[in-house]
């Protein structure tokens, strides 16, 4: 069994994502990590070639715009509070604009990794 209490979060600065509240993270579970994301702005567009990312909107509401190189199209997805986005290896994506206040749970499956984390000037 694992418990995860709000003193056991890792608090960090992402280049892409602003403050992030790391609860579950590296070995401590081998399938995927949870973070959540507090008060998001707007962000760099990147992507990941080795993991997915799942955004669910715990409070407040954000657009997304992503750009799948494999269909070679654009667009954006608005998500309110309790709606979810899974993002694919491989799209491109940004947060375009969020609510003054608002927290995005953050899933990656397999564990997210640093250096598959690249810069975007697609979208």
């Amino acid at each position: 069994m694992l418990v995860k209490h709000l003193s056991d979060h890792v608090v960090k600065e992402s280049p892409f994502c602003g403050e992030i509240r790391e609860i579950l993270i590296g070995n401590e579970y081998p399938s995927l990590n949870i973070a959540v994301a507090v008060d998001i702005k707007p962000t760099t567009a990147h992507y990941h070639n080795n993991f997915e990312e799942i955004y669910f909107v715990l409070d407040g509401a954000l657009h997304l715009k992503l750009y799948d190189p494999r269909a070679n199209k654009i667009w954006t997805e608005h998500l309110s509070e309790n709606e979810l986005c899974v993002i694919p290896r491989g799209t491109h994506h940004k947060v375009n604009e969020a609510t003054a206040e608002n927290r995005l749970c953050v899933i990656t499956v397999p564990r997210f990794n640093e250096e598959d984390e690249h810069k975007s000037d697609a979208i």
